[in-house]
């Protein structure tokens, strides 16, 4: 490893040694210098990605109601509709017109088009980031994720069922 780097820091220094580049390394060692790139992008990857389960994209239609929002109790009864950005066994990822406070939770009603009826499920709020920048109106989307709760009253087993059958395919 130590070889390559010393052969990767000769190399940027034979580039920096070109006409025209105002940069002088003045005879320093610039190996310590390289950075690795791979092994800083599957660090972030790997924090970045905390998934348990598989992902299906979506664009399914779905609604959510705040049942709790220790963040902004005011959201308690606010209802939303949302678009899927993905689907998997335990979460959720959508995009929505307001951010919900992470810990918040929530009640999902899920339409998938190639199936009769709505999922009801429960979650909890993961996390709620903005979708880029405002549009011209000054309105904001954002994506949430959220985590599926298991419920006697939820369609979670079907869910469950569901994208276990979908991945099987």
């Amino acid at each position: 490893m130590q070889a390559s780097r010393n052969n990767a820091g000769e190399q940027l220094c034979g580039l920096l040694d070109r006409p025209g580049i105002a940069l002088s390394t003045a005879g320093k060692d610039m190996s310590s210098n390289i950075i690795e790139f791979e092994a800083a992008r599957d660090r972030a990857t790997a924090r970045q990605d905390q998934r348990l389960h598989p992902r299906l994209e979506s664009d399914e239609r779905l609604f959510t109601q705040v049942v709790l929002s220790p963040g902004d109790p005011d959201m308690v009864g606010t209802t939303l509709s949302c678009t899927a950005v993905n689907l998997s066994i335990g979460g959720i990822q959508f995009r929505t017109n307001e951010g919900l406070p992470r810990g918040s939770l929530i009640d999902l009603w899920v339409d998938v088009a190639n199936r009769p009826g709505k999922f009801f499920l429960a979650g909890e709020v993961r996390w709620s980031r903005p979708a880029g920048e405002p549009d011209d109106h000054g309105r904001q989307e954002f994506f949430v994720g959220v985590q599926l709760k298991s419920g006697a009253a939820t369609d979670i087993v079907d869910w469950r069922d569901y994208h276990a059958n979908a991945f099987a395919r």
